[in-house]
């Protein structure tokens, strides 16, 4: 039996853990010992307690830094998550090796977990890496802008990644690794699975990379269905914290239109004040293997990756919120396919319906989704988990040798 830790670091909301959950119960099933280090600890009392997975706080900068300016690329991420600051840095790279220690892990799956990556590499313990195009830097130096749509200077990001590299590799030097001369040599320590398909890539399509299909977990949640065959059906996964949230509620609730809505985080009495039979909105998430999707005619979210990937496998056509930068280049993606669209500054409720109104009623949105299903449609996740935990195990030490060894 080898010894697994999963670690999530930074991000937000379920998407990391449900993309690992089914990655970590088949490892069980096949007699590893899993555990968990993870940012948020509520969402794993949510999601990995009932199934009895072992889980702890991940290491993580908690100073709530404020950069001056919205980063430009990955390497201006990690200084605004505690990488400017030494102390801070060698004090979760250090939190990442005492866990890799204590839990005598055989190897680390990282899931946006760039410091737990730095301490595998600095323990040369084997890692895998699983996550989408944001998550997964491209091979390049400097890393590329994450915002295409402001002019950022070569010199600026050249600088970002020097900055990362002057505060890491002392760091190399005093664990006996080699330095790293850019950053992107630490994803390739580790064997990659990109869990995105290609026109999903946040940074673009790159060549002679092999793009894997999205991970994700089947909730076992209630389960909804379309209660009025004769009216459009939307369905929407988003949260209270999305700007205007209030107003695109009663917006979805005018539509002649039947709505089911998922919205961790809204009070239980907010929701049953809104409901009615053709409105529907749920605190939990759903279960999504029962055709709902299928029989939606619009999706709205706030373009997380995973929901994005599930709706557009369905075929079913778009209105994203986007929030932060990764969500604003998934929405780029979904538009350039042409599956949909996205809300740029609309925070009424005038402009949330006419926005709906144009999503659901261009004939061409509708068109794009249904293509982008047709070209997957042998996408298997099945397969696609079997490939991950493979990766996995491939880099398990024998278990003779697992038996006289530890992480030092």
């Amino acid at each position: 039996m080898s010894r697994i830790l999963f670690a999530w670091e930074l991000g937000a909301n379920y998407g990391h853990l449900t993309r690992q959950l089914p990655i970590a119960e088949k490892l069980r099933k096949q007699g590893h010992a899993v555990f968990f280090a993870v940012r948020d600890t509520t969402i794993a009392a949510r999601l990995l307690e009932p199934l009895g997975f072992a889980y702890t706080q991940a290491p993580f900068d908690t100073a709530n830094r404020r950069p001056v300016q919205p980063p430009a690329n990955y390497a201006e991420i990690l200084l605004a998550s505690g990488y400017a600051d030494p102390p801070t840095l060698c004090g979760m790279v250090r939190g990442w090796l005492s866990l890799i220690r204590l839990l005598r892990a055989d190897s680390v799956v990282i899931d946006h977990a760039p410091t737990a990556l730095f301490a595998a590499y600095l323990a040369g313990l084997p890692a895998a890496v699983i996550g989408t195009g944001f998550e997964i830097p491209p091979d390049r130096s400097p890393l590329p802008s994450i915002r295409p749509w402001d002019n950022i200077g070569l010199d600026r990001l050249q600088q970002a990644e020097e900055k990362v590299l002057d505060r890491l590799n002392p760091l190399t030097v005093s664990s006996g690794r080699p330095k790293l001369q850019r950053i992107s040599e630490l994803f390739r320590y580790a064997s990659i699975m990109l869990a995105s398909f290609a026109e999903l890539d946040h940074y673009g399509v790159r060549d002679g990379q092999n793009y894997d299909g999205p991970l994700s977990t089947d909730f076992s949640g209630q389960q909804e269905s379309w209660r009025e065959p004769d009216k459009p059906h939307i369905f929407a996964y988003l949260r209270p914290s999305l700007p205007g949230f209030e107003l695109l509620l009663r917006a979805l609730s005018k539509q002649a239109a039947e709505v089911i809505v998922i919205a961790p985080g809204i009070r239980r009495s907010q929701a049953e004040a809104l409901a009615t039979n053709r409105f529907r909105l749920h605190t939990q998430p759903i279960a999504l293997n029962n055709g709902l999707l299928q029989s939606a005619d619009l999706a709205v979210s706030y373009a997380g990756a995973g929901t994005v990937n599930t709706c557009l496998l369905a075929g079913v056509p778009m209105l994203l919120l986007p929030q932060n930068v990764e969500q604003y280049l998934m929405s780029r993606c979904v538009e350039t396919i042409g599956a949909g669209i996205a809300a740029k500054q609309t925070r009424n409720e005038t402009q949330f319906s006419e926005l709906l109104e144009q999503a659901l009623h261009t004939p061409a949105y509708r068109q794009q989704a249904r293509a982008f299903a047709q070209r997957h449609a042998g996408f298997n996740p099945e397969q696609t988990l079997n490939q991950t935990v493979r990766m996995i195990e491939e880099l398990l030490p024998d278990r003779k040798a697992n038996e006289q060894t530890e992480v030092r």
